[in-house]
């Protein structure tokens, strides 16, 4: 039976609540799905925005805008599928012509800052979230990614670079031996990280203790 939260939610949703209409959709590999949805109102150009879009009934999610394409009003959404729940469900039998209904946008809270080094950390989770920030960058200011992927061939999503972290006990080892690596300089670098909450507070905490400004956002536990 759904909670009052939810009824609270369903009925907020019927009120403020759109539809989209799904153009394309994509599989880049058995993690991530790319899907295309026209809206029938524009977004505001700014980053990490998203769609709370409904999923199931009475269950809704949460989904970063990749991109936006002002002219044919088409948002694209990279989704995680790899968790078996509601959300994922839902995205895997999208197709073109799926009607979506959602609300927002909200968020928006991460916006590339004038740093030299713009550094994303997170999860597969969190490919929208980056990709939105990676296409607001200064083209002056360098920019990478590391993801927790299963896929360690994927090396670019919608033009990003990406570099793969290991996705079990050994993702923090790979992400310490890269930003050593890279040597970022800690009064000229932005991180963000965002994902897996628990991941979130573990990055966060490591990265303040080197120095450096730190965005996080968890999104699920």
């Amino acid at each position: 039976m759904p909670s009052i939260k939810d009824r609270a939610t369903s009925l907020l949703m019927s009120t403020i609540g759109k539809t989209a209409s799904v153009t394309r959709v994509q599989f880049i590999n058995n993690e991530l799905l790319q899907a295309d949805l026209q809206l029938t109102q524009p977004l505001p150009d700014r980053s990490t925005q998203h769609l709370k879009c409904e999923v199931a009934p009475y269950t809704y999610r949460d989904y970063t805008v990749a991109s936006w394409n002002a002219v044919t009003q088409t948002a694209t959404l990279l989704i995680n599928c790899r968790h078996d729940g509601p959300g994922s469900r839902w995205a895997q039998q999208l197709r073109s012509g799926t009607t979506v209904s959602y609300a927002g946008p909200g968020g928006g809270l991460h916006q590339p800052t004038k740093a030299a080094c713009l550094v994303c950390i997170g999860d597969a989770s969190a490919a929208g979230h980056f990709h939105s920030l990676y296409i607001r960058r200064n083209h002056e200011q360098q920019f990478h990614t590391f993801l927790q992927l299963e896929d360690h061939t994927i090396r670019q999503l919608l033009q990003m670079p990406v570099q793969p972290l290991s996705n079990n006990g050994y993702f923090t080892t790979d992400l310490h031996e890269w930003l050593y690596h890279y040597n970022f300089p800690a009064d000229n670098t932005t991180y963000y990280v965002a994902g897996n909450s628990r991941m979130v507070v573990q990055i966060r905490k490591s990265l303040r203790q080197q120095g450096g400004q730190v965005k996080a956002q968890g999104f699920w536990d």
